[in-house]
């Protein structure tokens, strides 16, 4: 599963239009108004500026064009006469959440320079800090980079669920490992959201996207996210994916390997593999 945000070079505009695709099983879901408000004020506040207002016409456009993509959930802008933002998730993902992944990019943006950080662009075309951080006019360089997250940090970032759920660490595996980055070289090309089917191991797996940046520790914490669509009692899940979630808690799952690489249309791909799998049909996680 796997956020994705992404976000056109056009000036950030009083009323924005937002587009939220959920890449999942359930491919849209709508917040509130007040939700995506919120979130956007908060941040504005923030920076001295003054508070947007919903407005029904741009929310109209927003909905007509996000029914257009609920057949592929594909992150493919509008064109429209609208600044824009996009975000993704394969499974559930609330406007807040989405709002709040663009609003971290502050830290990235330099208002002396109006640039973002050197390694967090990951398109030529599509700026990585734009989506918060776009206040004053200008082309922000272009700047490709990539970066690797170390194994601690997809270790750490599955561990903390596991321990909630009360089930053992997972090691990391070199071989697991080595899967993964073979395998994340293979969509280096295209950044497509394909399962490998696990190798002659037969290896779970998670998988995530997006269209600029994206830390091993943040796929995770999306997966994690799915916890409360989990219901133990039926086994289910319930009002979203889940099972991405129920692989990270896994109990008979001992190792764990990951890899992440900067695709060439400017993506991230992500991709965790867990021996032994879990997600064994009429079995619980844990």
């Amino acid at each position: 599963m796997g956020v994705t945000k992404i976000s056109t070079m056009l000036p950030l505009m009083a009323a924005i239009t937002l587009t939220i695709l959920l890449l999942s099983q359930v491919c849209y879901a709508q917040d509130a108004p007040q939700d995506y408000i919120n979130a956007h004020n908060n941040a504005r506040s923030q920076v001295g500026v003054g508070p947007m207002t919903w407005n029904a016409t741009l929310a109209s456009f927003a909905q007509n064009y996000i029914n257009t993509l609920k057949g592929s959930c594909s992150l493919v802008h509008s064109g429209g006469p609208y600044g824009e933002n996009l975000a993704g998730s394969t499974g559930d993902l609330t406007g807040t959440a989405a709002v709040n992944l663009w609003v971290a990019e502050k830290q990235y943006y330099h208002y002396n320079s109006n640039s973002c950080d050197s390694g967090k662009i990951r398109n030529i075309i599509n700026k990585e800090c734009s989506h918060a951080c776009k206040p004053r006019l200008g082309i922000v360089a272009d700047i490709t980079a990539y970066a690797q997250d170390s194994p601690q940090d997809y270790l750490d970032a599955h561990n903390a669920a596991r321990s909630e759920a009360g089930v053992a660490d997972l090691v990391w595996d070199d071989d697991v490992a080595a899967f993964a980055e073979n395998y994340a070289t293979e969509r280096q090309g295209d950044c497509e959201m394909i399962h490998s089917g696990g190798g002659d191991e037969g290896y779970g797996e998670n998988i995530a996207w997006s269209s600029g940046d994206l830390a091993g520790s943040e796929a995770v914490g999306m997966w994690v996210d799915e916890k409360d669509k989990y219901e133990y009692d039926s086994n289910s899940c319930v009002g979203g994916e889940c099972r991405h979630y129920t692989q990270v808690v896994w109990s008979n799952t001992i190792r764990l390997g990951c890899a992440k690489v900067n695709c060439d249309n400017g993506g991230t791909f992500i991709t965790c593999n867990y021996h032994p799998p879990g997600n064994y049909v009429h079995q619980r996680p844990y």
